[in-house]
C-alpha cells in the first residue's frame, strides 16, 4: 500500500487540484505520510520541506495492517472555519475527492486495475466526479449497471449510447461516451466506476473524462439518486 501511495500519486489524487505529492511532507515508511496542502489549486508540488506549520492545511494519511489487509486512515486539516459559499464548496470537493482517491488506490492495489482515464488524451482533458453510499450489496449494483433488463427500469436513458470498454466484477466497470457537442468541444467521452463494499451498502466512486460543458453536474448526481432509489 506504501509503494501504491507514493508512487502512484497520480490515482491517488486524480479527484484533486494536485498532481503530485507535494515537496513539503515527512514520511515515515512504511506507516505514515505528512504533506502541506496548498490554500488555493495548484497543479503540481510546492516547493517547501519539512513539517507543515501550526494552523496550516496538511494532510496525513496512517497506514495499519490488520487481518486481512490495510486501514488507510485519512486526516485533512487546517480548513478555516468560513460560511463563505466558495470555502464550503472547497471543503465538500476534497471530501468527494478523497473518496474518489481512495477507492482507486483500493482498486489498484487489489485487482491491479488502472481506474483512471485510459489515454494520456483523455486524462488530460476535462474531467467531473461523484460518489454516493447506495443500498445493497455491490453484486447488486453491477448487475443494475449491466444487465439491460435491469438497467432500463430505473436509468431513464442515462446510458445510452454508452459501450462497455472494461469491467471487474462487482468492483470496476468503464464506459465509451459518445463524443461530446456542448460548447463548441467535441472530442472523447469516458465513464468510470468504482464499487466498494460499506457496512450500508456499496460506494459508487463516478469519474467522467473529457467533459464538455456542465450537464455532467447535473446528470451523475441524478442518476446515482435513481439508484439509490432502485436499490433501496
Amino acid at each position: 500500500m506504501w509503494e501504491r501511495l507514493l508512487g502512484r500519486a497520480d490515482v491517488v489524487l486524480d479527484a484533486l487540484p494536485l498532481r503530485a505529492w507535494p515537496d513539503g511532507r515527512t514520511e515515515e515508511r512504511p506507516a505514515r505520510l505528512k504533506v502541506s496542502w496548498p490554500r488555493g489549486p495548484m497543479a503540481g508540488g510546492g516547493a517547501r520541506t519539512g513539517e507543515p506549520a501550526d494552523g496550516e492545511p496538511a494532510v496525513e494519511i496512517a497506514l495499519h495492517e490488520v487481518a486481512g489487509g490495510t486501514v488507510v486512515d485519512l486526516r485533512h486539516e487546517g480548513w478555516p472555519e468560513s460560511p463563505d459559499p466558495a470555502a464550503q464548496d472547497a471543503i465538500a470537493g476534497h471530501f468527494a475527492g478523497w473518496l474518489q482517491g481512495l477507492a482507486a488506490l483500493g482498486l489498484l492495489t487489489e485487482t491491479g486495475k488502472d481506474p483512471c482515464a485510459s489515454t494520456p488524451a483523455l486524462a488530460a482533458r476535462p474531467r467531473y466526479f461523484a460518489s454516493a453510499e447506495v443500498p445493497g450489496s455491490a453484486d447488486a449494483v453491477y448487475r443494475a449497471l449491466t444487465d439491460p433488463a435491469v438497467l432500463a427500469r430505473w436509468s431513464q436513458g442515462a446510458l445510452e449510447g454508452a459501450v462497455a470498454a472494461d469491467g471487474v466484477e462487482s468492483r470496476l466497470l468503464r464506459w465509451g461516451l459518445p463524443p461530446a457537442s456542448e460548447g463548441g468541444q467535441a472530442g472523447a467521452r469516458e465513464l468510470v466506476m468504482v464499487l466498494r463494499p460499506t457496512p450500508r451498502g456499496t460506494h459508487v466512486a463516478l469519474a467522467e473524462y473529457g467533459v464538455a460543458g456542465s450537464s455532467a453536474s447535473t446528470r451523475w448526481p441524478r442518476m446515482l439518486e435513481r439508484l439509490a432509489q432502485f436499490l433501496g
